[in-house]
C-alpha cells in the first residue's frame, strides 16, 4: 500500500507499507498487469521508485524478436530504453515487456510501446510511453521471488 510521497516535490517516489522486506533485495512492482517500478530500501523501509524515476532500472524485451534492452526512467512523462543492439529492427508502435533476466521481474509484464528510436555508440535506443500512469498511486503488488 502506498503511504506518501517521499517528497512532495518528486512524484516519482512513493513510501511503502509491507510486512516483509529484505534490504539486500531490489523487487518489482506491478500495478495489475502493468510494471509500476521497482522497490528498493532505505532508511529500512521500503521506497517505490516508480518507473519514471532516473533510478528505477530493469530489463526488458522489444518488439516480437524480443531485443534486450535496459529500461530507465528519465524524471520526465515517457521512459527510457537503452542499449537495444543495433542488428535488431525496432520501430515506433513496438511494445516493450519485462525480460524477467534480471530476477526483479518475470517475463512478460507490459511496460509501455516505443514512440521514437535512435541511435547512439552502436546501440539503439527508445523513447517508451509506460502503460503505468503514476498519477494516483495506491495499491501495488510487490514481486518478492521470481522461479
Amino acid at each position: 500500500r502506498a503511504v506518501s510521497y517521499k517528497d512532495f516535490s518528486n512524484f516519482n517516489r512513493v513510501w511503502l507499507e509491507t510486512k516483509e522486506l529484505n534490504s539486500s533485495k531490489v523487487y518489482g512492482l506491478v500495478y495489475k498487469e502493468l510494471v509500476a517500478g521497482i522497490v528498493v530500501t532505505e532508511n529500512s523501509k521500503p521506497l517505490a521508485l516508480l518507473n519514471k524515476d532516473i533510478k528505477s532500472t530493469y530489463s526488458v524485451y522489444v518488439g516480437k524478436k524480443l531485443a534486450p534492452g535496459i529500461a530507465q526512467g528519465n524524471n520526465a512523462k515517457n521512459i527510457l530504453i537503452k542499449y537495444i543492439p543495433e542488428w535488431f529492427v525496432i520501430a515506433k508502435g513496438d511494445e516493450v515487456i519485462t525480460s524477467g533476466s534480471d530476477n526483479i521481474f518475470f517475463k512478460g509484464l507490459k511496460v509501455g510501446r516505443i514512440i521514437s528510436v535512435s541511435s547512439s555508440q552502436g546501440y539503439q535506443n527508445a523513447v517508451v510511453e509506460p502503460y503505468y500512469k503514476s498519477n494516483n498511486p495506491d495499491y501495488f503488488r510487490m514481486i518478492r521471488k521470481v522461479k
